[in-house]
This record gives C-alpha cells, sequence and structure tokens, in this order.
C-alpha cells in the first residue's frame, strides 16, 4: 500500500450506530485482537456504491465502510478504515498493516493461499460500453477488443484471461486488456473513447449509470459471493462469522445494503473459505 493511502477513523453512521455488541461474537476473537482492541480494515478507493471517496476527499463511504464500521461494533471494537489501491490489500494484511479487508474480494483459489475468506454479499461482473453500443458488441463478441478493469480484481486477474483464452481458441484476436487503479477510470476512459468496454463489479457499474454516467450495460456475468479477507490462520473466522450473523438477523446487514441500492446481493451463508 503507498504512503498516500487515505486513512479515516469515521464516526458511525446512523445504521451503524444502533448496532449492539453480539457477546458470542465479540467472545470468539482472539485474545490478542480482543486485547488490543481495535479493529483496521482495508479497501479500494473509487467503487461506488461500494467504497468510495466523500467529497470532503478523506471520509470513505458506502456499502463496505458501513459494514465494516457494524461488523466491528458487533464485535465489540473500535474500527478504522484505511483505503489504497486494491492491489496492495494482500500485501497489507501480510504485513500486518490491516486486520482485514472488506473490498469486494473474490475468495479465489490462489487468494486462498495467503488469505483466509469469509462470505458477506455477492456480485457479478458487469459489462459496459457506449451508449447507443456503436460497435454492436455482445457479451461474447468482446475479441480483439480494448476491455478496462481495475488492476488487481477477478476481472483483471480471472474473468477477463478466461474470456480471452476463449477468443484465441476459437482462432480470433485475443482481448486487449486494460488496467487502471480504481473503477471509475475505465467509466472515463470508455466515455472517452480510449476502450471499447468496461468490465467491473456489477454493482459500481449500475451505480455510475444510475448516476448518469455515459455507459450502457451490456451484461452481467459470473454472479458469485465475495468475502471479508484476513491473514491465513489468524482465527477470525467464527467472530466473522457470527458478526455478520447477528447483523442479518438484526435486519441492519440488509438495512445497510438496501441504504445503497445494492440489496439483491444480500446473502444467507457467511461461508468460511468457500471455493468458486
Amino acid at each position: 500500500m503507498n504512503t498516500s493511502s487515505k486513512s479515516d477513523t469515521q464516526k458511525p453512521s446512523t445504521t451503524a450506530a444502533a448496532v449492539s455488541v453480539d457477546d458470542a461474537a465479540a467472545a470468539a476473537l482472539p485474545k490478542a485482537v480482543r486485547d488490543k482492541g481495535t479493529l483496521t480494515v482495508t479497501m479500494s478507493q473509487s467503487s461506488p456504491p461500494l467504497h468510495f471517496m466523500a467529497p470532503d476527499g478523506t471520509t470513505t463511504v458506502g456499502v463496505d465502510p458501513e459494514i465494516a464500521m457494524a461488523l466491528g461494533q458487533t464485535l465489540g471494537l473500535k474500527t478504522e478504515v484505511q483505503s489504497g489501491p486494491f492491489d496492495g490489500i494482500i500485501p497489507g494484511i501480510a504485513a500486518g498493516k490491516f486486520d482485514m479487508a472488506i473490498s469486494q474480494m473474490s475468495p479465489s483459489a490462489e487468494r486462498r493461499k495467503v488469505l483466509d475468506f469469509v462470505d458477506y454479499y455477492q456480485s457479478g461482473s458487469g459489462i459496459g460500453v457506449a451508449p447507443g453500443n456503436p460497435q454492436k458488441l455482445t457479451v461474447d463478441t468482446l475479441c480483439g477488443k480494448r476491455v478496462g478493469v481495475l488492476k488487481g480484481s477477478f476481472q483483471d486477474l480471472k474473468r477477463l484471461p478466461a474470456l480471452s483464452a476463449a477468443c484465441t481458441a476459437a482462432g480470433n484476436p485475443a482481448i486487449e486488456a486494460m488496467t487502471y487503479p480504481d473503477m471509475q477510470a475505465p467509466n472515463l476512459a470508455l466515455t472517452a473513447g480510449r476502450i471499447d468496454a468496461v468490465y467491473i463489479d456489477g454493482p459500481t457499474l449500475g451505480y455510475a449509470i444510475k448516476q448518469g454516467g455515459q455507459i450502457e450495460l451490456l451484461g452481467e456475468k459470473d454472479l458469485s459471493p465475495v468475502s471479508i479477507g484476513f491473514k491465513k490462520d489468524a482465527g477470525l473466522e467464527k467472530a466473522i462469522q457470527l458478526g455478520m450473523e447477528s447483523l442479518a438477523k438484526s435486519g441492519k446487514y440488509k438495512e445497510i445494503l438496501d441504504k445503497w441500492g445494492v440489496g439483491s446481493g444480500a446473502i444467507s451463508d457467511f461461508a468460511f473459505n468457500k471455493e468458486q
């Protein structure tokens, strides 16, 4: 994570402030975490409505920071949210800089080698094109096209390479992946005509369109869970599962999602290290 990452110890939102400590979840925390009394949660900086900077330029707002704050309160911990580049998340956790990531991270087999995961939401990959789809693209005709993705994302590391491999296997040109540091950048590149399509998290694409972005939804693929990630063998899984179950039972989990218009992504099984 670079030194320019924004940090914010947030004031709990109205939703999160109403959350009470779940004694069973708090008791399931490793002793070292209970004794420390704090929880440092990281996420990337620009994926509205999931996590993005408020107009003040320092406060991270959206679904993920609100879930982070609510989960921290359920566990009886003071919670700090730090945001930065997506590809700095895993190194930051490995170095002990962060306790966990709540950043729409897919629990791929590669990532499960270094992190443990508890599912907390589900979303797909949205494919967007210029309004009117001037190139008449479809989700299956991206061969040879310039497609924007978030650097280090599941779309960058797995989904788009798989689509490109299918192209070349069929004798068609490979897809040209154009990587960007945040999810707003490829949307802007599409608007400017520098790329032909974007392939990013579905909720982020939907939010951009809703906010008046010059993008048309071509389709959504690969609906699957995303997870809270933390250091391998840190022993946080039971506390996180019980905490998320408590938030779901109280209605606060769904309330947060609905507030940001993504309630359809709610899940009921907060699974640990579930294969994708």
